[in-house]
């Protein structure tokens, strides 16, 4: 089966993006056309659990820095203490069975990492090739999960995905395929990374991406079928192009309400008000993190979420076409 839909343009709508000054990053472009099943990438080693209790994998070809840094930022996540104020967005969204828990949002949601330097098509079922790309934002991490999931209903057959000799089907949105960027490790562009609290935050907006909230129609699949994107955004919580300030002409804005980057404000906006345990450089970083969501959800969803008069974000997932 022949298709023209276009995987690398719906991986740039589940990108994030944080504002940098202007750089050259270089982004992959995934071929028009799904090929048959390549064999699997050669053996690198055993994927390693990031916890016991989680169900979150490391790729081995994941880099010592990268792994590192999200193994501390789980921790980060697992140690952090919040004032309760159960009516708030914030308990609605990340309370399971009555107590907060935002490592379970994330492990819903997220179920391998893979480093920038693993190379896609070695990992799918598709070829890539390199493109460059010039621009004032840098990738911090991308769910190639969702756009890889949206492409099984548009091409009606599986595709699969290798952590190293093992395969995996893509057969649900929350298979959580989550690829770090340049901006994970290195985001000034001298070798330091982001701040734990900004890379927790791009970690739920990513999580968010692997959420189908209200399902796929089969006016979706038809959509989808001809190289056209669904109907219904709120799939995977597709990005627009956003229409003024920092990010005009970029697809770094939400497209729906309670987006992937609604979640990340609610988070950095319930870190600068309530953290118990956090200091004041964590609150100010949340703060400008806060900020730089709040400016992507759209003007009037701004305004309805600092009001609390939008209803609490819907977090369910439908898998199949309804």
């Amino acid at each position: 089966m022949k298709s023209n839909f276009k995987t690398s343009f719906l991986r740039t709508l589940l990108m994030t993006t944080v504002f940098v000054l202007p750089a050259a990053t270089g982004c992959k472009k995934i071929k028009d056309q799904l090929e048959q099943p390549k064999l699997p990438p050669p053996q690198t080693g055993s994927a390693e659990q990031v916890a016991p209790a989680l169900g979150i994998s490391l790729d081995a070809a994941v880099s010592e820095k990268e792994r590192t840094l999200f193994k501390e930022d789980i921790r980060f996540l697992q140690n952090i203490n919040f004032k309760p104020e159960p009516e708030g967005y914030f308990f609605k969204a990340f309370s399971f069975n009555g107590a907060l828990n935002i490592l379970k949002f994330i492990d819903d949601r997220v179920g391998f990492i893979i480093g920038r330097d693993t190379s896609v098509d070695s990992r799918f079922s598709y070829t890539s090739n390199t493109g460059n790309h010039s621009g004032k934002a840098v990738t911090i991490a991308t769910n190639i999960g969702m756009a890889v999931w949206l492409e099984t209903i548009a091409q009606k057959r599986p595709i699969q995905f290798f952590v190293n000799n093992t395969s995996v089907p893509v057969n649900d949105p929350r298979v959580g395929i989550i690829r770090l960027a340049e901006g994970y490790t290195n985001y000034d562009g001298e070798g330091r990374p982001m701040n734990t609290v900004a890379r927790t935050t791009v970690l739920i907006h990513e999580a968010r991406h692997s959420d189908c909230t209200g399902g796929l129609s089969e006016r979706d699949a038809i959509n989808l079928a001809a190289g056209q994107l669904p109907e219904n955004r709120s799939c995977g919580h597709l990005h627009t192009i956003c229409e003024s300030g920092d990010y005009e002409g970029l697809a770094a804005c939400d497209g729906r309400e309670w987006g992937s980057y609604a979640m990340g404000w609610l988070y950095a906006n319930e870190f600068k008000n309530n953290c118990e345990s956090c200091n004041e450089a964590m609150r100010q970083t949340a703060r400008v993190v806060a900020i730089d969501s709040l400016l992507r959800v759209g003007e009037g969803r701004a305004a309805s979420m600092l009001s609390k008069s939008l209803p609490p974000p819907d977090l369910s997932s439908t898998p199949t076409l309804r």
